[in-house]
């Protein structure tokens, strides 16, 4: 159903696209503002949620690790989809940078100035620094030059919809616990369902159902392969909770307004200068656009009315069928072979929040409420 799905996702990619101005206008992001704090990356995601109508559901248990909120953790999540971009900085409510391919700017330039300005992404480019040393540095640097400390990563390495996770690198793993950051595995259900490049397809009104562990502090580990399997046993075990619950057993909660980031003047100046050039683009883009749209239509004549019902009845559909409530896929335990990254391989049903690696110390910490 390619040519239904193809108005939803062309409008879910304009939105992701122009979505520096159109949080501008929806009063998320703002860049006027030039007194106080704010938090323009968050504001970005909170427009995009408002704008795709996503509902989120938190499952119960452990809520997001407030220590991330002053240092550095690193918060581990499932990479599903170009939504996912937006998705997990709601689900970490701003208080984590992302870390991402410079790939990422070169499709969607203009959100992504934006974040860059406020330092609220980390860009490297793939197989460029074979010194993982180097990485880690470069890192660390961007790190402690922003106000946002901890980090968003993807351990599975690359987006997949399969039904099971991908094997874990152990790339991040290591930089947490070198540095001795704790970390908490953050898993959300259903993203492809807002938006999925690989199908080509967007959905609004979708649901998102979150779960978080609790923190594993890598300071608690006599030796890295514990905490690895540690991390891995604690994010199977997120996988099967998150994927095998029921919505009735989640609850509905509304992101917190957060406005608690101090950018320096400078920062606030090219915000504004961005902004409002974002603004003048993106008018343009439409007027243009329309004038398009409409000579178009002028080249069918006496048949231009026809090809109007056509076309808005097309759409009608279209959209109908992006509303439609798409459940979370079910369940189903990755099978890995033994050593896979050096790893043993867990099944996902005999991990849970108290298993410890052999030996190894279990986390004591408690996870506290973001809101």
């Amino acid at each position: 159903m390619l040519l239904l799905d193809l108005p939803p996702f062309l409008l879910g990619v304009f939105m992701l696209y122009w979505s520096l101005p159109l949080g501008a206008m929806l009063g998320k992001i703002r860049f006027w503002r030039l007194q106080g704090p704010r938090n323009d990356a968050y504001g970005w995601a909170i427009a995009l949620k408002q704008m795709f109508q996503c509902k989120f559901l938190y499952l119960e248990g452990p809520e997001l690790y407030t220590g991330g909120k002053y240092s550095t953790c690193i918060f581990l999540s499932n990479h599903r989809s170009w939504g996912d971009f937006f998705l997990d900085v709601v689900a970490t409510e701003g208080y984590a940078q992302m870390l991402s391919r410079w790939a990422v700017f070169f499709v969607f330039p203009v959100f992504m100035t934006s974040v860059i300005i406020v330092r609220s992404v980390v860009l490297f480019k793939r197989g460029a620094i074979k010194d993982k040393n180097a990485l880690n540095d470069f890192i660390d640097r961007k790190l402690q030059a922003s106000p946002i400390k901890s980090l968003i990563v993807y351990p599975e390495g690359h987006r997949s919809t399969r039904q099971q996770s991908l094997p874990m690198k152990r790339g991040m793993l290591h930089f947490a616990y070198d540095r001795k950051y704790p970390v908490q595995i953050v898993m959300s259900a259903n993203k492809e369902s807002v938006m999925s490049e690989k199908a080509m397809t967007a959905g609004f009104g979708q649901t998102i159902v979150v779960g978080y562990s609790e923190p594993i502090h890598s300071r608690q580990f006599p030796t890295f392969d514990g905490f690895a399997s540690r991390v891995q046993k604690e994010w199977d075990y997120q996988w099967e909770r998150v994927y095998s619950s029921k919505l009735e057993d989640a609850k509905v909660q509304a992101p917190p307004e957060i406005d608690d980031r101090h950018y320096s003047q400078t920062t606030k100046a090219l915000m504004v200068v961005v902004g409002s050039a974002s603004l003048v683009l993106f008018w343009m883009t439409v007027y243009w656009s329309a004038k398009a749209g409409l000579w178009l239509l002028s080249l069918f004549g006496s048949y231009k009315s026809y090809i109007t019902a056509v076309l808005v009845v097309y759409l009608v559909v279209s959209f109908a069928r992006a509303f439609r409530a798409v459940q979370p896929l079910p369940y189903m335990p990755a099978v890995r072979d033994k050593g896979v990254n050096g790893i043993e391989p867990v099944h996902a049903s005999k991990a849970g929040p108290d298993a410890t690696p052999g030996g190894s110390t279990g986390t004591s910490g408690h996870a506290s409420f973001a809101s």
